[in-house]
C-alpha cells in the first residue's frame, strides 16, 4: 500500500512543476490557483466589511433601542423594587423606568407622528447613550413639570425646529366605553436634540416621565410604565430577559409579566442583514466555483497528455486507485495552496483595512471632504473557517471526474500506436 501512495504523491507535484515540454500545463494551473486565492480573497474581505457594518447598524440602533424591556400587564405597581431586585442580577449594567406613547408633534404648519418616550434622565443616562450623542442641550434639561423635550435630529429637520423652539405634542383619547374620542394637546419646548447617525431613533422625541402622565392622562405610572435593561452581554440579552421574568415571577408575583430583547424587536432589520450576507457569499463563492473549473480543465488536459504515461504505469502494476491518486494529489495541491494563499491575503487586507482606505482614497481624490476610511472591517474566524472549508470541498469535487477518467485509460489502446 504504501509503495504506491508515494509515487502518486511525487508524480502528481511532478506534474504541478512541469517542465519545458508542457509550460502551458503548469501555466493553467497557476490560473486555477489565482482564480481560487482571488475568490477566497474577495470573500473574507467581503464578509468582514458586511460584520463592521453590521455592528456598527447594531450600536447605533441600541442608543435608542433597549438591549432588554419588561412590562407588566395589567400594571406594573411594584416597578420601582422590581427594578431594584433587576439591578441585583449578574449582567445586569442598569435599569431606568419608561413610558412609551405616539403623538402628533406639529410646529408652524409642520406635522410629523413620533414615539414619544416619558423617562427618568438620571437613569436614562446609565441606560443608554443619546446623552453622548446630544448635539444640543443635555437630557438632564428634562424636569419634571416644565414640560421640555428632547428631539432627534430627524424629527428637527423635518418640524424645522431648534432649541428653544415650541412644539405642539397632541395625543387622542378615548373615554372608558371607547365610544368618544378626542384630541388632547400639549406644548413643549426644544430643550436638546440629538444625533444618532442612523434611521431606527432619529425621530424619537423624550419627555420627563412625569410629564408623560400628563400626556397620557394617568395618574399612576403603573400602569404605562417599562423597564429598561442595559446588560453587560448584548448576545446574551435574550437570556437575560428569560432569567429576569423568572425572578420578577418569584419575588413580585401578580402581573402578568413580559419582555422582550434587541433581537426580537428589530428582528426585521437584522434578519435582513444577515440574508444579505448570505446572498453575497453566495454569489461571491461563484468566484470559487470558478477557480475550481479551471482546475478540472487543467487535470483534463494533463489527462489528455499524459496517457502514455499512465499506460506505462498501469503496465508496471500500478492500479486504478494509484492513477486517481495522481491527479487527485495534483487537483488538491492547486487547491489548497490557492485557499491557503487567499486566507493569508484576505486576513492581511481586513487587518489593514483603514489603513488601505485611507491612503486609496488620498490617492484617488487627496482634497475630497468625504474619506472613505469610515468603512469598518472585522474579521470572523468562523467566516474564514467556513469559506476555505467550502472552497476545498468544491476544489476536491472538482478533481474526481478528470482523476476517474484518467483511471479508466486501458493501457493496450493507448501503447497499441506508440
Amino acid at each position: 500500500m504504501t509503495n504506491t501512495r508515494i509515487p502518486a504523491l511525487f508524480i502528481g507535484l511532478r506534474y504541478i512543476l512541469a517542465k519545458q515540454d508542457n509550460q502551458f500545463i503548469s501555466f493553467t494551473s497557476i490560473i486555477s490557483m489565482a482564480g481560487l486565492t482571488l475568490g477566497v480573497m474577495a470573500l473574507i474581505v467581503v464578509l468582514s466589511v458586511f460584520n463592521g457594518s453590521q455592528g456598527i447598524q447594531r450600536d447605533r440602533t441600541l442608543i435608542t433601542v433597549p438591549h432588554a424591556d419588561i412590562s407588566a400587564e395589567p400594571a406594573f405597581p411594584l416597578w420601582q423594587e422590581a427594578a431594584t431586585a433587576l439591578m441585583q442580577q449578574s449582567g445586569i449594567v442598569a435599569v431606568s423606568p419608561y413610558t412609551v406613547s405616539d403623538a402628533l408633534l406639529s410646529q408652524q404648519g409642520y406635522h410629523q407622528v413620533s414615539q414619544v418616550r416619558g423617562i427618568l434622565p438620571a437613569a436614562e443616562i446609565d441606560t443608554s447613550t443619546i446623552e453622548a450623542s446630544m448635539l444640543e442641550g443635555s437630557l438632564n434639561n428634562l424636569q419634571p413639570g416644565l414640560h421640555k423635550i428632547v428631539i432627534g435630529r430627524g424629527l428637527a429637520a423635518n418640524l424645522r425646529l431648534v432649541l428653544g423652539d415650541a412644539v405642539n405634542l397632541t395625543i387622542p383619547r378615548s373615554n372608558q366605553a371607547g365610544t368618544q374620542v378626542r384630541l388632547d394637546m400639549q406644548r413643549f419646548t426644544v430643550a436638546g436634540i440629538f444625533d444618532v447617525q442612523f434611521s431606527i431613533g432619529s425621530d424619537l422625541a423624550l419627555i420627563h416621565i412625569e410629564d408623560s402622565k400628563t400626556l397620557l392622562g394617568i395618574d399612576n405610572l403603573a400602569t404605562a410604565v417599562h423597564l429598561r435593561l442595559k446588560v453587560a452581554d448584548i448576545d446574551q440579552a435574550g437570556q437575560q430577559v428569560v432569567t429576569s421574568l423568572k425572578t420578577l415571577n418569584r419575588d413580585f408575583p401578580g402581573p402578568v409579566y413580559q419582555g422582550a430583547d434587541w433581537s426580537v424587536t428589530e428582528a426585521s432589520l437584522f434578519n435582513a442583514l444577515k440574508m444579505e450576507k448570505i446572498m453575497t457569499w453566495l454569489m461571491l463563492m461563484m468566484i470559487v466555483a470558478i477557480g475550481a473549473f479551471n482546475i478540472v480543465s487543467t487535470l483534463v488536459m494533463v489527462v489528455a497528455e499524459k496517457q502514455s504515461d499512465i499506460a506505462i504505469l498501469r503496465t508496471m502494476g500500478a492500479g486504478q486507485g494509484t492513477i486517481m491518486s495522481i491527479f487527485l494529489v495534483q487537483g488538491s495541491v492547486v487547491g489548497v495552496a490557492g485557499i491557503l494563499l487567499g486566507a493569508v491575503l484576505g486576513v492581511l487586507i481586513t487587518s489593514n483595512f483603514t489603513v488601505l482606505t485611507q491612503s486609496l482614497e488620498s490617492w484617488i481624490s487627496p482634497d475630497s471632504l468625504y474619506v472613505i476610511s469610515s468603512l469598518p472591517a472585522e474579521l470572523h474566524l468562523q467566516d474564514v473557517v467556513l469559506t476555505c472549508s467550502m472552497a476545498l470541498v468544491i476544489s476536491f469535487l472538482a478533481t474526481l471526474y478528470p482523476a476517474w477518467k484518467a483511471s479508466t485509460i486501458m493501457p493496450a489502446q493507448v501503447l497499441r500506436y506508440e
